[in-house]
């Protein structure tokens, strides 16, 4: 009797784990449309997440700048500048007490939980984050939503996929689905949602997550539409965009875009790292870093929070020159400064400010230089932001479809190509890592890498098996089942007894050399291996490949509960990757 060796399930699929309901549910639903079941619920979760944490930032940001300020009046024009202080303080000790993980950006801690803890978020930062991103975000602290709304929509959908049991692809999926609801609600913009969970959070546009991805991310646009308004993101005027002759401007554009995007995260980093430096309590940093951005909000006061309403004056060209320059390089530092006192809030709404500003100015210079050209300085400003958002986070895809998203106007899609390609080849060519990657590269963490890792372990080995191959019945001879090979040219068959039941496989090769051997009255069944290996069809290829390595051998036999459905080979392992490059 042939020995049988086995490879363990999956994590979170293991017999009498409470990954039963997923395996329960899969008997009468096919596995997709349960999928898309699971991310329409992140869908509808995160959307309402969205909106009520929209709602608390309203809500602390009226408690700090009306009430507690209208308790700081004999501080004449410096009433302001003890919030910022106040708040990081509550901030930094909120999270150090609770999830030190939810201080900083989101986005960075969310990738290192899918590249170094199989896509495990714990629970519990799903209420630290909203609390603590709004504490910081309504008191003054100079940083963005949107960072905040993806961890928090992230760490929902791990703790849905754990509270499942699902296998470690299928969270991954999870926390990519919730954090592209957080985008997609925000910004009322479901493509752009799709696109940075795709191109920023997973890096990879594999078919397979892209369906439950874009359902997720309908639905919470959906119910962000209901409580927050059908209307873009920005309030955009109407565009001129110039004719064909002047789209030169539109590179140059991207390149001071790209290079501002570089100055960004390098500033960001260096800033944090003088005050890691310092061995002060965190209480002090906190109140430190509190009482600069504190003491530029007295003076400039769009600087506080995560700005749009500034934004909104840069797009309708109601800033003058000087003061978009002044703002550009006071919230670069705010922001860069918030983030390093402990602070928590995102990156991503502080580049679009900086976007603004820059392109705003740009537009400004542009248009006394060429005041025929026919160009809006607010399409310079428009285009300005996915630039810096482009090379910041060398994600020019998605910068081009959500700001295309956010317009609704497609004669800026040209411009937009122009200029988000451009910047995020500046930034990389001066960067290697991006403004969330890098964060990780200097904990030596190679994120990267670990993605190419990270497809292997994204299919399933009964979603690469090939159930329907060449089969010959193993009483066959091996004269016999020569001719069938020359009949079809296959390069190995399935081997079923007379039952049916799959048994391996036999390669070409091994019943040529039998055949040459002078084997050819022998029984094909005399060609298989003393031990056959088998693998659960739940397993990753990663495990699959794993354990060939391990035994030595270029096959795995598929089991569906105990019953063999397929052979998987070296071969369709290396296909099942390359078709998700």
């Amino acid at each position: 009797m042939r020995a049988v060796a086995e490879a363990p399930l999956p994590s979170g699929q293991r017999r009498g784990s409470k990954g039963h309901f997923h395996t329960y549910l899969t008997k009468f639903i096919p596995e997709p449309l349960v999928l898309l079941l699971y991310a329409m619920v992140i869908g509808i979760v995160g959307g309402f997440g969205a909106v009520l944490f929209r709602r608390l930032i309203d809500l602390v940001s009226a408690l700090f700048f009306t009430f507690f300020k209208t308790h700081l009046h004999f501080m004449g024009i410096f009433d302001v500048f003890l919030l910022p202080i106040i708040g990081l303080l509550i901030v930094s000790a909120f999270v150090r007490r609770f999830a030190p993980e939810a201080k900083g950006h989101g986005v960075p801690e969310v990738m290192a939980a899918i590249a170094e803890n199989g896509s495990i978020i714990r629970p519990r930062v799903v209420f630290v984050k909203a609390l603590a991103s709004a504490l910081c975000i309504g008191s003054g602290g100079s940083v963005g939503r949107e960072g905040p709304i993806v961890q928090i929509g992230s760490a929902f959908g791990s703790s849905f996929g754990q509270f499942l049991g699902l296998p470690e692809r299928y969270i991954r999926l999870m926390v990519a689905c919730g954090a592209g609801a957080g985008i997609a609600a925000t910004f009322n913009a479901p493509i752009g949602g799709v696109m940075f969970a795709t191109e920023v959070i997973l890096g990879s546009f594999a078919l397979q997550n892209f369906t439950s991805i874009v359902i997720s991310a309908v639905v919470s646009a959906a119910i962000g539409r209901i409580f927050l308004g059908n209307h873009p993101a920005f309030p955009m005027p109407v565009f001129v965009v110039g004719q064909f002759s002047v789209y030169w401007i539109y590179a140059i554009l991207g390149i001071v875009a790209g290079l501002w995007a570089f100055i960004y995260i390098k500033v960001l980093y260096r800033i944090e790292d003088w005050f890691d430096a310092r061995k002060w309590p965190f209480w002090v940093k906190a109140a430190f870093g509190g009482g600069i951005v504190g003491l530029l909000g007295v003076f400039f006061p769009q600087i506080f929070g995560v700005g749009y309403p500034t934004v909104d004056l840069s797009l309708e060209n109601h800033l003058g020159l000087t003061l978009l320059l002044v703002l550009l390089v006071l919230k670069l530092f705010a922001t860069s400064i918030t983030i390093a006192a402990g602070g928590s809030g995102g990156v991503f709404s502080p580049g679009l400010y900086q976007g603004a500003m820059l392109g705003g100015a740009i537009g400004i210079i542009f248009t006394m230089l060429m005041p025929h050209s026919g160009i809006s300085a607010g399409a310079i400003a428009a285009i300005a932001m996915a630039g810096v958002f482009a090379g910041s986070a060398q994600a020019p895809v998605t910068a081009i479809m959500m700001l295309f998203e956010m317009t609704g106007d497609y004669n800026i899609i040209l411009p937009l190509m122009i200029t988000s390609v451009l910047a995020a080849t500046v930034t990389g060519a001066l960067s290697k890592d991006s403004i969330y990657t890098l964060k990780l590269s200097r904990r030596g963490l190679q994120i990267n890498r670990r993605r190419q890792a990270d497809r292997m372990k994204a299919v399933s080995v009964g979603e690469a098996v090939e159930t329907h191959r060449f089969t010959l019945e193993s009483t066959m001879t091996i004269a016999q089942a020569w001719q069938r090979f020359e009949k079809n040219k296959e390069w190995f068959a399935l081997l079923r007894d007379a039952k049916g039941v799959l048994l391996g496989s036999v390669a070409r090769a091994q019943v040529l050399e039998a055949l040459n051997d002078r084997r050819s009255k022998d029984r094909l069944s005399d060609l298989l291996p003393k031990e056959i290996y088998r693998i659960d069809e739940r397993a990753d290829l990663a495990q699959a490949l794993q354990m060939m390595n391990e035994l030595h051998v270029t096959y795995l036999l598929v089991c569906r509960d105990e019953v063999p459905i397929g052979v998987i080979g070296s071969s369709d392992i290396i296909h099942a990757y390359k078709s998700m490059e």
